[in-house]
């Protein structure tokens, strides 16, 4: 921004915190797929306590299917019994049948907040976009309305390249071969 103002250079940080928060909620590349080892022990009342880091679940179980937690709601009064196979998310835990004993979770992970050297998925492979995404929330700092729509889209253009080039690599599935005879 070539800006070297105090108040600008005291709101990097919140900036940087705040792109990390935007970009959490909706992008969700490869390099952010988490399996929880070993699988997750699920209460006697059928609650699984979720990763530091979930995102977004991928697999929950071997093939249970997502239900939004106010039809969860409505099954468990109206039908408890066919709760079975399903599972919901809220309130920091995901629910299922009770009764299971364990339950295995691959899950899309935010990036976490980093501090000093550390690092998260989001900072070793997509710094670029965490920048970018920085640099627009500054621009909304100094309230340069301008500068932070061009920004914006700057970095939203950007993620959703990243996602369609990481939507094709996991379709591809890897290389084909086929021989005649």
């Amino acid at each position: 921004m070539k800006r070297d103002d105090p108040p600008t250079v005291e709101n990097e940080p919140v900036a940087i915190e705040l792109a990390r928060q935007e970009i959490a909620k909706s992008f969700f590349p490869m390099e952010s797929e988490q399996t929880a080892e070993p699988p997750l022990s699920v209460s006697a009342a059928g609650l699984v306590l979720l990763p530091a880091d979930f995102g977004q679940a991928m697999a929950v179980g071997r093939d249970l299917t997502y239900l939004s937690p106010r039809a969860w709601g409505r099954l468990i009064v109206e039908a408890p019994g066919n709760l079975g196979g399903c599972y919901s998310v809220f309130g920091g835990y995901i629910h299922v049948t009770p009764g299971m004993d364990s339950l295995a979770l691959v899950y899309n992970a935010v990036p976490l907040p980093i501090s000093g050297a550390a690092e998260n998925w989001l900072s070793k492979s997509y710094a670029a976009l965490w920048l970018g995404a920085a640099r627009a929330e500054q621009y909304r700092f100094i309230e340069d309305v301008e500068s932070e729509a061009t920004a914006e889209e700057h970095w939203r253009g950007m993620m959703r390249g990243l996602q369609a080039m990481n939507d094709r690599a996991r379709q591809a599935g890897g290389a084909l071969r086929m021989r005649s005879r």
